[in-house]
């Protein structure tokens, strides 16, 4: 499996923001999400991740949103990958991504509050499915980061691998946007739960953090904040998936 880098784009009415730490009071407007995500493609990325920000904590995807996804399913590159989160609580709305284009819909709250549901629509949609654990303090937060889920992040992991579940991104809340590092004793402990494709979320800022992502087993970092900032360049980063090779 190549270790992917995928760009990261957060929406909040129509716009691309990135938060730390899952605060929406101190957020950074980083411009259109169309024009940030033809720049990420410019720059050689493949793949790319959306999080509808205002429907993670709704349960309601707007129309504005709606269409920026359709858009981005149609325009992004061929072998790439599109990847959204925010919003899915039922297998409904599961099924209208998919249909928009979407290759890979990312689930956290359904997936705690209604372990029946998500069972239906992996057994629908198989390894389109990836499981959000977002983790803070070493258990799972839903509903946009506000409510603990109090389950531990590594035995929920394996436990919904056990149920068929195929892949898990995993952030690590309290880095989130912060530029500080990843979590890799969270990762590493997610890596021994699972053989699931695992993607590495949170606190990334360097070339450096890649390598010890690819380094500690995860398939694939997303990276937000230092790639919209300048800080750390898509040729870079990449660079530093492929230096960090096992």
């Amino acid at each position: 499996m190549a270790f992917d880098v995928i760009p990261a784009i957060d929406l909040v009415g129509g716009r691309v923001v990135r938060l730390v730490q899952g605060r929406f009071e101190a957020a950074t407007d980083f411009g259109e999400p169309l024009e940030v995500a033809r720049r990420f493609w410019r720059e050689g990325a493949r793949s790319l991740h959306v999080i509808d920000l205002d429907a993670a904590r709704t349960g309601e995807r707007s129309a504005g949103h709606r269409r920026v996804i359709e858009r981005l399913a149609a325009e992004r590159p061929a072998g790439g990958v599109l990847q959204v989160g925010g919003g899915f609580r039922s297998p409904e709305t599961v099924d209208e991504a998919i249909g928009l284009g979407v290759d890979r819909v990312l689930i956290g709250t359904l997936a705690f509050r209604d372990p029946e549901a998500l069972a239906a629509i992996v057994a629908s949609h198989g390894d389109r499915i990836c499981v959000t654990a977002d983790a803070l303090a070493g258990t799972v937060r839903v509903a946009g980061w506000v409510e603990d889920a109090g389950v531990d992040v590594a035995a929920a992991v394996r436990d919904l691998t056990a149920s068929g579940v195929g892949a898990f991104l995993v952030t690590a809340i309290e880095r989130d946007g912060t530029l500080a590092g990843p979590d890799l004793r969270l990762l590493a402990e997610v890596r021994a739960a699972t053989a699931g494709l695992l993607l590495a979320s949170g606190g990334v800022g360097s070339a450096d953090d890649i390598a010890a992502c690819r380094r500690v087993g995860a398939d694939g970092v997303v990276v937000g904040r230092a790639l919209l900032s300048g800080a750390l360049t898509v040729a870079a980063a990449f660079a530093a998936g492929v230096r960090s090779r096992p």
